[in-house]
């Protein structure tokens, strides 16, 4: 057996040259493919160079890199101590290594020779001969490069105003960390249905006491955020053609899920009362979506009235309702109305729900509950692409709920975030006078219409170049924007900062310094 394995050996040697064996030495995976062949006219050190030299060019082996000792290497590649020193010492003198008494030889991190050597490989090709073959620029798909082209806020950058950015300072690290740490460590038998199950019953009680949600625990569906919800919806609902209605103004990332399916998004427009379904014009729509609670980024509540007058027109044309409701739980207003699937009779309405500004965005836990007729399609499609968080995730929110915990905690935000909503209302109307801020029903956001011929994305852009993240009004709608403004997020401020940034952010925009194309700025806000 040994000599057999000896000649397989051999006769692999004589066809392909000696390559790094695996043995008992850990070596990087660019020095472990090294190949050389023993019957090249090229000496054997020339060839180590030429592989380690590629190597380090190509990023393979990154600056700092630590290299196998010489005696390590002529072990592996079967070569004498000496054509490796041979070798080390030549890309030392060429800068490729470098070498110390203490720490080894390793890559050198200012890589003197690696620009001409590169610029040599592409004209001449490496010592095998081989050259690069240059296939032009690559593109990506139509409806990639579609979406990319809008912008996407729910990854807005971080900073004062920032939005989607709730207050790491808030999550309950203690009691849920607790929770989560016992949960990881606990095994769960099967794939974790036990972990779902339990976590959907959890909810469902919650929910229905809560919101008015009617639903059985299997009707809810775990999912990471909206993004992944509306990515799943469009999955299962939408086919190229289709009509989508949404609400204008709106999240870009709805209309941007909804397109890239081959929906034809159109907007529905809407008055201080909510979406107006008495206003559309356009043919019978697939899906309907709106977020009655508290709508973004105008921050205002669905009348009770034109809820009853969406249901109706659902039904009317055969539309299911997607209904975002991402911002219920930091609703400020006393009346709190019902849920608009507690409402739906039909079983035409969606709903989604998060708990991302409530329990921070690193436990992804979000949820859509889904008319009874859907839960098949929606939770195989889930499962095969894996949009839900992970089970002990799970498994902790729900203890975190059962134990009424979670509605503690909420409580107590609430009343923090609605501290800060309102002072921030007021300092924005003390210290930007001529502009209007529009106070919200709910959530981390308030939108703030500028003043006429006041170029918002001048404002944006003076406000960016100082740390803070303010996103344009337009950027929400699909038509036409009615009036100028900005939308300013309030969850990472602490209310005693709140006078202070606001005075900064208004001394900013209102300094024709700050923007030279607009010196009547001072004139127009302070």
């Amino acid at each position: 057996m040994r000599a057999h394995r000896s000649n397989i050996v051999a006769q692999h040697d004589s066809e392909y040259g000696h390559s790094v064996g695996s043995g008992a030495i850990d070596l990087p995976l660019a020095i472990a493919a090294m190949r050389i062949n023993p019957e090249s006219p090229i000496p054997l050190y020339e060839q180590i160079c030429s592989a380690l030299r590629n190597a380090v060019v190509a990023g393979d082996l990154p600056p700092g890199t630590s290299i196998p000792t010489s005696r390590e290497l002529a072990i592996a590649m079967r070569v004498g101590r000496n054509t490796v020193v041979t070798a080390y010492s030549r890309l030392v003198a060429e800068g490729y290594l470098v070498s110390n008494r203490r720490r080894g030889t390793q890559v050198a991190k200012e890589l003197l020779g690696a620009r001409v050597f590169a610029s040599d490989m592409e004209q001449a090709g490496d010592s095998g001969g081989q050259r690069s073959v240059s296939i032009g620029k690559i593109e990506i798909s139509f409806r990639a490069q579609h979406a990319l082209r809008e912008p996407f806020a729910s990854n807005s950058p971080g900073g004062p105003f920032a939005l989607h950015a709730p207050d790491p300072s808030l999550f309950p690290r203690n009691q849920l960390g607790r929770l989560l740490t016992e949960e990881f460590g606990r095994s769960q038998a099967g794939d974790g249905a036990q972990a779902v199950r339990r976590f959907q019953a959890a909810l469902a009680a919650y929910l229905r006491l809560k919101r008015g949600v009617c639903c059985e625990p299997s009707q809810i569906i775990p999912v990471t955020c909206i993004e992944s919800a509306l990515d799943l919806t469009a999955r299962v609902m939408i086919d190229p053609g289709h009509c989508v209605l949404i609400e204008d103004p709106a999240l870009p990332v709805a209309r941007q899920a909804f397109a890239a399916a081959g929906a034809r998004v159109l907007a529905l427009p809407g008055d201080a009362s909510g979406a107006d379904p008495a206003r559309v014009s356009a043919p019978p729509s697939r899906l309907i979506f709106v977020s009655p609670s508290v709508s973004f980024p105008i921050g205002r509540q669905m009348a009770q009235d034109r809820r009853l007058a969406l249901l109706e027109f659902a039904q009317r044309s055969g539309s299911m309702i997607f209904e975002a409701d991402t911002s219920w739980e930091l609703s400020y207003q006393n009346e709190r109305l019902r849920a608009l699937q507690g409402s739906d009779r039909c079983g035409q309405v969606i709903y989604f729900g998060s708990m991302n500004e409530t329990l921070g965005p690193y436990i992804r836990a979000s949820y859509l509950v889904v008319p009874p007729d859907l839960v098949e399609p929606f939770s195989e499609t889930a499962r095969r692409i894996g949009y839900g968080p992970d089970t002990f995730v799970l498994a902790a929110v729900a203890r975190y709920i059962e134990d009424s915990q979670y509605a503690v905690h909420v409580r107590a935000i609430r009343a923090l975030y609605g501290q800060r909503m309102i002072a921030f209302v007021q300092a924005l109307r003390t210290h930007l006078r001529k502009a209007t801020a529009l106070e919200p029903a709910g959530g981390l956001h308030i939108t703030l219409l500028l003043p006429d011929r006041l170029d918002e994305i001048a404002v944006c852009r003076v406000a960016a170049g100082h740390g803070f993240a303010v996103a344009p009004l337009s950027s929400f709608y699909q038509t036409n924007a009615q009036t100028s403004g900005v939308v300013l997020g309030f969850g990472l401020l602490p209310e005693r900062n709140i006078d202070a940034i606001v005075r900064r952010f208004a001394d900013l925009i209102a300094s024709p310094s700050g923007n030279r194309q607009t010196p009547e700025l001072e004139r127009q806000i302070a």
